[in-house]
């Protein structure tokens, strides 16, 4: 099987915070139909508040615009998992360590159609 890693950056304004869904199999030529296999948000690029469709790997960003307050920056489960992913600061900061989850851990997890 292929591997295939991606790198996304983009500068964000100061005052910024949002949600980003790690996705597979995309083709967004579809006119609204499902564009992804995993993490699809009703077939649009770029989801606009919407959620992608779990199991979703998902990065939570919030800029706070003021140098007195923190950032903050997580990687989440959440939604489930589908990619391993990483998030880091640009140009690298002592006070923040890379976050992310790089283990396959759709063994691990039991199915969600398991009972208690």
């Amino acid at each position: 099987m292929k591997s295939l890693q991606a790198e996304l950056q983009f500068v964000a304004p100061w005052l910024w915070n949002g949600r980003i869904w790690a996705r597979t199999g995309c083709k967004f030529d579809s006119n609204w139909q499902p564009a992804c296999e995993t993490g699809d948000c009703d077939g649009r690029l770029q989801c606009n508040g919407l959620i992608g469709k779990p199991p979703a790997t998902l990065v939570q960003v919030a800029f706070q615009g003021d140098k007195g307050k923190p950032n903050f920056y997580d990687v989440s489960l959440v939604d489930g998992y589908n990619l391993p992913v990483s998030a880091a600061t640009q140009p690298f900061s002592l006070k923040c360590t890379i976050r992310g989850c790089s283990k396959n851990l759709n063994g691990l997890v039991p199915s969600r159609t398991s009972s208690c």
